[in-house]
């Protein structure tokens, strides 16, 4: 016997029905459920539909949505009257229902999900303790454990995101702390669901029932899950919300312990396991199952929370209806929004959900074919069957023999016909300007470095951004107490040498020739201790402007010899070091090349506009970038090896291109400002002729299979 509870959404009532035999659930209006319930056995069809429109008048269903209802639940095996059962029907309908589910986890086969347990019991015995995690003194706790986690690791943020880079993270060493940390993590995540639904259960006497439990193959990784789905008959939406959330819930709890955890240890097996607790538990968690877009957690709290319910498919089904009524002129076009405020919704969910759905689904073929080239060749044909030639399929199958386009199938024919005639031209047909895009950096031609010629302890500096000539004021002074004594004693013992050869003028030659030699011995040595202390002053080496912003902060410091001090820089001829990828360097040669022009754009400002003219392009590639800054690193774009501690040995071959002569828009030429300043990122935009969106996009396509997988299509 099928079970209903009522809901309200957005100020209406719905009636949820529950088949107890599958778990399944259907969602009925109030005038459906007075229609379904007053099918007794004893009345006929008509007669209720006559008595519901009695009784309804406006809202009763019509004859067609009556006839549709009737066949969903005769479909579904939930309607029963007193001639013989169909059970050849009845079976023929469950063969049916069993071919449909192998048929969406064969097109759905990188998310197969295989049950395993029936938690029920267990969850039955335990929930009065571990259910207690959802009370309000429980989320208190859970506050207090969240707040002290985030205090743990605010000091040690720096250390945290290094911890965290990409290569930590991947390290082969700590795999399989992670591969162990996830399977820990997802699996106390989905009894998270399952005692959040069981006690919500309990308290509303309807529901909670957890009868599923198993493993799920997200893109071939085993995790866990557990069907939850009974929460569904429970009439408060924020304890539905919460049950969606119970795993996330859990989950930033165990991420504050294991923060707490790590910030309390050295280096070591439990630092380790802590850190990839953290991660998994707190980033990973909000990135996938936080994510509304994903028919993961995120999905059900949105849905609960706009009272929108089925909100991926009504979505669809919005969008579908929006052609049919006003593209194909449809009148009668079922609208799946039952207010006024759920169409911005579903409207905007289904094409964010859309967009989202192909970057995912591209990003999961990417990951596969990485792996396994063959493999992932062969999803992306069955990706190409099942996400554009099927639908298709089934459109133009509509199209031409939908009785729904009886009356406004030529104008239906039409708009789709001139829909794709203006979709071709725009991306296969319309020339479109075609740009690249190369990191570089802002750097001076002309520039010398200064460098503390003698150790000793500076006196004064020169403030930053003065302009400096050689001869002119000097950069740095400083002093050396050991050099000033060594000097005042050479001093001295050239004035002992010399009295001692004025008293021997009458001796011998020899004794002459060896006090001579002595005194020219120290005569070099002052002259180079001189020369070491004038050194002490650092003069400008050319014309420029001096810029030593930490300068100041050396004065009354010990320097040591070879120590950097600042740079003059000629700011009047800048120039852009960029790197080239190996696709992009041709092309470059051949259609701009050198001397050619091209466009600049500044990284994070993109209202800062100049141009330049390529001066240069290397003759062959290489692989260490002119600076840190374009290294991925150090937020770049540019894949650096990880095993490099510098940052600048990239995983890929490019080539260097300069740039001269950087002028803005109006012709003025570029100097640093407030705008620009030395070793800024900028991007060359590369200009290359026009071509077609689709002409652009393939040879992209071409030149990743080529980079990702070495070969060529």
């Amino acid at each position: 016997m099928v079970q209903s509870y009522r809901q309200y959404y957005r100020g209406q009532m719905w009636h949820v029905v529950r088949d107890p035999t599958n778990n399944q659930f259907f969602r009925l209006n109030d005038a459906a459920y007075q229609f379904v319930a007053m099918l007794d056995g004893r009345r006929t069809v008509e007669a209720v539909w006559q008595a519901c429109n009695e009784q309804l008048g406006d809202r009763a269903p019509t004859q067609v949505e009556a006839i549709q209802l009737l066949g969903q639940l005769y479909t579904s095996n939930l309607l029963a009257s007193e001639l013989p059962a169909d059970a050849a029907g009845m079976f023929e309908r469950y063969r049916k229902r069993v071919r449909r589910e192998i048929g969406g986890y064969l097109q759905n086969f990188l998310f197969i999900r295989i049950p395993l347990i029936d938690p029920d019991a267990f969850l039955d015995r335990w929930v009065t303790v571990f259910g207690l995690a959802f009370t309000k003194v429980g989320f208190l706790l859970w506050a207090v454990l969240i707040g002290f986690g985030v205090n743990s690791i605010i000091g040690r943020f720096d250390e945290l995101v290094a911890s965290g880079s990409s290569e930590n993270i991947l390290d082969p060493s700590n795999l399989i702390w992670l591969y162990i940390s996830m399977a820990l993590i997802k699996g106390i995540h989905e009894f998270g669901h399952g005692f959040a639904c069981k006690k919500f259960g309990h308290d509303a006497q309807s529901g909670g029932e957890v009868h599923t439990m198993g493993i799920m193959f997200l893109v071939f990784m085993p995790v866990p899950y557990v069907d939850a789905s009974s929460s569904w008959a429970l009439r408060s939406k924020w304890q539905r919300i919460i049950i969606a959330a119970g795993g996330m819930y859990v989950e930033l709890a165990i991420a504050a312990i294991a923060a707490i955890v790590w910030s309390r240890t050295s280096p070591g097996i439990t630092h380790s396991i802590a850190f990839n607790l953290m991660f998994i538990a707190s980033v990973s968690t909000l990135l996938f199952n936080g994510n509304p877009l994903l028919r993961f957690d995120a999905y059900y709290i949105l849905a609960d929370l706009l009272e929108i319910a089925n909100l991926s498919q009504r979505s669809k089904e919005y969008i579908y209806y929006l052609v049919k009524r006003y593209a194909y002129g449809f009148d009668k076009a079922r609208n799946p929004s039952h207010s006024p405020g759920e169409k911005f919704w579903l409207l905007t969910y289904g094409l964010a959900s859309v967009v989202y759905r192909v970057f995912i689904c591209v990003g999961i073929l990417m990951f596969v074919a990485d792996k396994l080239f063959f493999l992932g060749s062969i999803l992306a044909m069955g990706a190409v069957f099942a996400w554009v030639l099927k639908p298709m399929g089934k459109w133009f199958h509509y199209l031409f023999t939908s009785p729904e386009l009886l009356r406004t199938r030529p104008r239906a024919i039409m708009v789709t016909v001139l829909f794709f005639v203006l979709l071709i031209g725009i991306i296969g047909l319309w020339p479109r300007p075609d740009y690249d895009r190369a990191p570089g950096i802002i750097e001076a031609r002309d520039r010398a470095l200064v460098v503390m010629a003698e150790d000793g302890f500076v006196d004064s500096t020169l403030d930053t951004d003065q302009q400096v000539a050689p001869g002119g004021p000097p950069l740095l002074t400083a002093h050396n107490d050991v050099l000033d004594r060594q000097l005042q004693k050479l001093k001295a013992d050239e004035n002992v040498f010399n009295e001692q050869l004025n008293a021997a003028m009458g001796t011998e030659v020899v004794v002459r020739q060896a006090l001579e030699r002595q005194l020219k011995a120290i005569g070099d040595e002052i002259r180079h201790t001189e020369q070491q202390i004038a050194n002490l002053r650092l003069d400008s080496p050319r014309e420029g402007t001096w810029i030593a912003p930490d300068a100041k902060r050396l004065e009354g410091a010990f320097i040591r010899r070879g120590q950097p001090i600042g740079e003059v820089i000629d700011f009047e001829d800048m120039i852009i070091r960029a790197v080239v990828s190996n696709e992009l360097a041709p092309r470059l040669e051949q259609e701009v090349g050198v001397e050619g022009e091209v466009d600049v754009r500044v990284s994070g400002r993109p209202a800062i506009r100049f141009s330049g003219t390529i001066e240069w392009i290397s003759d062959s590639g290489q692989y260490q970038l002119p600076s840190p800054s374009l290294g991925i690193g150090a937020g770049g774009p540019v894949m650096i090896d990880p095993t490099d501690q510098n940052g600048t040995k990239t995983v890929e071959q490019f080539f260097e291109v300069r740039v001269k002569d950087l002028v803005y828009e109006d012709g003025r030429r570029l100097e640093q400002t407030g705008d620009i300043f030395l070793r800024q990122r900028v991007y060359l935009r590369v200009a290359a002729g026009h071509r077609p969106w689709a002409v652009q996009w393939w040879r992209r396509i071409r030149q990743l299979v080529q980079r990702r997988f070495h070969t060529a299509i």
